[in-house]
C-alpha cells in the first residue's frame, strides 16, 4: 500500500471521522487494515435469520455484503458520523438500499433516535476508542437493543495499539479488563471474550511493521 502523506495527528482525525479526499483514501485503506478484525467479528456475531442488526461506524460500507453472505435473512442498519462515508456506503450497497434490507444513517451513537428495542444485535469494530463519553454511548445502545440483545465490541488491545503513532491523538485505549468493566458498568453482562493476533503488517501511516492483537467482547443487555 502506498504510504499516505499525512501526519499521525491528521491520520487520527481522519480515522475518527473521514472527510474530503484524504477521508476517501483513508476509507479505502481501512478496508484492508480492518479485514482481519472484520472476519473475526463476522464469525463472532452468530447471525440468525430475522436478526435486526445495527452497525456503528460502517465506514464506506465495504464489509456490509459479507454480513449477508453469512446470513441472507437479516435486516441491517448502519450509523456513521462521516457524511462522505455514508455517501460511499450508499453507492457500494445501492441494490440493498433500494430493496430496504440495508438502511444507512448519518449521526452519532450518543444521539441516535432509533426505537427502544429496535435491534437484536449491535456491533462496532474499531470504534470504542473514539467515544468521548462511552457511558452515554453505551446507554444509547442499551436503549435500542431488545431485552437479552447482544452488543459485540471489537477493538485492538491497548498494548498493541501503542505501536501505532496515531493512537496518541484522541484515542482512548482499552485492555480486556477495562473493556469488560466498562460494559458491566453500563448494564451489560459480558458473556464471552475472544482474542486473536494478526499477521505482521505495515500500519497506516507507514513506519515499522506491527503485530496487532484483536479483541471481541459479547455483552448481553440486562
Amino acid at each position: 500500500m502506498e504510504k499516505p502523506t499525512i501526519s499521525p495527528k491528521d491520520l487520527a482525525r481522519q480515522l475518527r471521522q473521514p472527510q474530503g479526499e484524504d477521508g476517501l483514501r483513508i476509507g479505502q485503506a481501512m478496508n484492508k487494515s480492518n479485514a482481519a478484525i472484520y472476519d473475526m467479528v463476522l464469525d463472532f456475531l452468530g447471525l440468525k435469520p430475522r436478526d435486526r442488526v445495527l452497525e456503528i461506524g460502517f465506514g464506506n460500507g465495504h464489509f456490509i455484503p459479507a454480513l449477508f453472505q453469512k446470513q441472507a435473512g437479516i435486516q441491517y442498519t448502519g450509523l456513521d458520523i462521516s457524511d462522505i462515508m455514508v455517501e460511499e456506503a450508499r453507492k457500494e450497497n445501492s441494490a440493498r438500499v433500494a430493496d430496504g434490507s440495508v438502511q444507512l444513517h448519518l449521526g452519532k451513537t450518543e444521539e441516535m433516535t432509533f426505537a427502544a428495542g429496535a435491534f437484536t444485535k449491535v456491533f462496532a469494530a474499531n470504534v470504542l476508542y473514539f467515544w468521548d463519553k462511552p457511558d452515554v454511548a453505551l446507554s444509547a445502545i442499551h436503549q435500542v437493543l431488545e431485552k437479552g440483545g447482544e452488543l459485540i465490541l471489537a477493538i485492538r488491545s491497548a498494548e498493541s495499539m501503542r505501536q501505532l503513532p496515531f493512537s496518541e491523538h484522541g484515542f482512548t485505549l482499552y485492555d480486556v479488563e477495562a473493556a469488560e468493566a466498562l460494559l458491566e458498568k453500563n448494564s451489560f453482562a459480558v458473556a464471552e471474550v475472544i482474542t486473536a493476533v494478526e499477521d505482521v503488517k505495515t500500519p497506516q501511516g507507514g513506519g515499522s511493521t506491527v503485530q496487532l492483537e484483536n479483541i471481541c467482547l459479547r455483552g448481553i443487555k440486562i
